[in-house]
């Protein structure tokens, strides 16, 4: 069997707000195709026929069926085995996972968080090979986290374990970190601010009142070096270093993951994570953990989650 698995494709997808990103991937994790759809203005039942045709036009890359071992799929948020639903602030909220599940003749899609197949691709093919206590966090639109320990994904009680978002940013008000850092909040933020400091690229662009900024956008201006954007990006970091630290004095992990949209921003988000992290954490503990950027997306994840469940079935 060890011979035939290491000769299979497998299919990852990762769920976006706003895009479908679909890979296809060997046993190792290297790909071999990816195609990448809009989701904007998408109604829940329209993202799944999305889902299905993203599918099987991964299928279609290859003339022999019988070569894909498996389909995964990252959602955005946790997934709630109680309710069966995704808990997400995201359109897929609404999308009953029953309905993603089915793939013909390759069985049920397999189904895990984006923080969840993330972590799981870093642990087979990424930064977290070997480690056994690790804590990945997902930042960008949705905020969320993933952890394994010993060696093993945790997953609490009813799957939602991770949901840092929900974590107060304030003792005395209620401003969660979600709404903090998640995308939609810096967006505001830097559309109240790019008015009132005229030095921004972002103001110099003209860009109107009614116009959306993009996380992209923003995360762009940051990189280039726009003060503007990288003042937002940097508070980001600080505040989600306070939500880290959280779980480095609790978890005592070896490794601590950074990815989503946000880790693009490189060292302007990551040096102040890391700042409020050891300034806020018992020394022993940051001793020994590792802050790192992540390496592999989503989409590989859910690969390896899909390559990870074949591995697990019985032979015969």
């Amino acid at each position: 069997m060890s011979s035939g698995l290491d000769e299979r494709l497998f299919i990852g997808v990762e769920c976006a707000a706003t895009f479908l990103r679909g890979v296809v991937c060997e046993v190792g994790g290297e790909v071999v195709t990816q195609r990448q759809r809009p989701l904007t203005g998408h109604a829940p039942a329209e993202a799944v026929a999305a889902v299905r045709a993203l599918i099987a036009e991964l299928l279609a890359t290859e003339a022999d069926a019988a070569l894909f071992g498996g389909v995964g799929l990252a959602l955005p948020g946790s997934l709630n085995r109680a309710t069966d639903r995704c808990e997400s602030n995201t359109l897929w909220s609404s999308v009953p996972l029953e309905e993603l599940r089915p793939c013909g003749s390759l069985g049920d899609v397999r189904l895990a968080s984006r923080a969840a197949a993330a972590l799981a691709g870093e642990q087979a093919c990424g930064v977290a090979r070997g480690c056994q206590t690790v804590v990945y966090v997902e930042t960008g639109y949705e905020i969320s986290a993933a952890l394994l320990q010993d060696g093993r994904l945790w997953t609490g009680a009813t799957g939602v374990a991770g949901m840092i978002g929900h974590d107060p940013v304030d003792v005395d008000g209620d401003i969660t970190l979600q709404e903090r850092i998640g995308g939609d909040g810096l967006i505001r933020r830097a559309k109240d601010r790019m008015y009132r400091d005229r030095t921004s690229s972002l103001s110099r662009r003209g860009i109107p009142r009614d116009r959306d900024i993009g996380l992209e956008e923003l995360l762009n201006m940051a990189r280039l070096g726009d003060e503007l954007a990288q003042v937002i990006i940097a508070r980001a970091g600080a505040h989600l270093g306070v939500a880290v630290a959280r779980l480095v004095n609790l978890l005592n992990p070896e490794l601590v993951i950074i990815g989503g949209e946000l880790v693009s921003a490189g060292s302007v988000l990551l040096d102040p994570a890391r700042e409020e992290v050891e300034r806020r954490t018992a020394p022993s503990a940051f001793a020994v953990c590792r802050i790192l950027p992540a390496t592999i997306g989503p989409a590989v994840g859910a690969a390896q989650v899909a390559r990870q469940s074949v591995g697990a079935q019985p032979a015969g």
